[in-house]
């Protein structure tokens, strides 16, 4: 019989006392739930965010959506072309600098952001149903005090 011993392992140290497992842990259990509710839509995380940003700030530049989303240019350009290929987004030439294009959502896309955004909302409430209204407020702040720049 394999009996497994617990080591004699400080508290600070124990594997679940550790921000980055519990964020590992938290964020593999988001996104399982993300890709059940956006699973008709076909959305995963990182395109329904582009959307969401194109949704909310029509015309904007694929730099500007890169510098907003954390990524690169080199792995936005796909995610682009695929929802471009899927009708949900158009790039438009820049008036005063055609090697600037433009990106809006398409008018299906539009139609259907207001249902995306509510299954969001349902995961999210799902995903974090333990936690009070407040300290879903802490939450955030605590994230984005981690990632965002401290000039923002």
């Amino acid at each position: 019989m394999d009996e497994t011993r617990v080591r004699d392992v400080p508290d600070e140290d124990a594997l679940d006392a550790q921000i980055g497992y519990n964020l590992r842990r938290a964020s593999a259990l988001a996104l399982n739930d993300f890709s059940v509710e956006m699973a008709e839509a076909s959305l995963r995380p990182v395109t329904y965010a582009m959307l969401a940003l194109i949704d909310e700030r029509p015309g904007i530049r694929a730099a500007e959506l890169c510098r907003l989303l954390g990524m690169k240019s080199a792995n936005m350009a796909p995610l682009l072309a695929e929802l471009e290929e899927r009708g949900l987004i158009e790039r438009d030439d820049h008036a005063e600098d055609k090697r600037v294009r433009k990106l809006s959502l398409t008018g299906a896309a539009k139609a259907a952001m207001p249902a995306w955004r509510l299954k969001v909302r349902r995961h999210e409430n799902r995903f974090l149903q333990r936690l009070s209204r407040k300290e879903r407020a802490t939450l955030l702040r605590l994230l984005r005090l981690i990632w965002t720049d401290e000039a923002e």
